[in-house]
């Protein structure tokens, strides 16, 4: 075997081993997450969590494929809550967490989504919305909504899906809690408001013509 092929068999380890080291110190797995979230709504009887991506041994009724009720129209449906649960390990940083909702027909598809805030809220160790506790030195809670936007604004009377999912921003890229793309889908229906009730004045109108269709009959006989 030639020393020239050596020197080329050689530089070919060379190169190989390097990009192994480099693979090697390069981290495999991201270095942020998320792991848990939960999703808060409020029909005037005050806010209930229901679970989107639950982590722990503790559960709450889940959000999705979750019927939340019949409503009127008029009614108030509000998003009075999010909690988005992240992690963060080997030089890896949460920025920010947000909650978009979408609402639609059943038989229509979801449009554009609307987005709201939720802000930092804890740091390990902590506590989520079903009760369970975390202690991974990264674990961090993202609870304080800014916003609560009422799901049923504008809307007439038909049956309705509401589209949930998350999103955490960190150095590494965003992060998503959605359902594996499906997102969290509960549904409620609209019922139209019932017909108003007469006016006064209507009322002093329909007593005076009964009044004459009587003083009418009494003059027939």
């Amino acid at each position: 075997m030639s020393a020239k092929y050596i020197s080329r068999i050689s530089l070919r380890s060379i190169s190989l081993c390097s990009i192994l080291l480099l693979l090697l110190a390069s981290p495999v797995f991201a270095g942020t997450g998320t792991f848990g979230s939960y999703i808060g709504v409020d029909d005037g009887g005050g806010n209930t969590f229901y679970g989107a991506s639950q982590p722990g041994s503790n559960f709450l009724t889940a959000f999705d494929g979750h019927g939340l009720g019949t409503y009127t129209v008029g009614d108030s449906l509000l998003l009075s809550g999010a909690e988005l649960l992240t992690w963060k390990s080997d030089g890896g940083d949460v920025t920010g967490a947000f909650v978009s909702y979408n609402v639609h027909l059943n038989s229509a598809s979801a449009g554009t989504f609307n987005t709201v805030n939720v802000s930092w809220t804890s740091n390990s160790p902590l506590n989520d919305a079903a009760g369970n506790t975390f202690s991974g030195s990264g674990d961090q809670k993202w609870a304080n909504i800014n916003l609560t936007p009422d799901l049923m604004s504008g809307l007439g009377a038909g049956s309705y899906e509401v589209e949930v999912y998350f999103m955490a921003t960190t150095n590494e890229g965003d992060r998503y809690s959605n359902n594996g793309g499906s997102n969290y889908v509960a549904t409620f229906d609209v019922n139209a408001a019932p017909s108003g009730v007469p006016e006064p004045a209507a009322l002093l109108m329909a007593f005076a013509g009964l009044l004459s269709l009587v003083a009418f009959s009494r003059r027939r006989r």
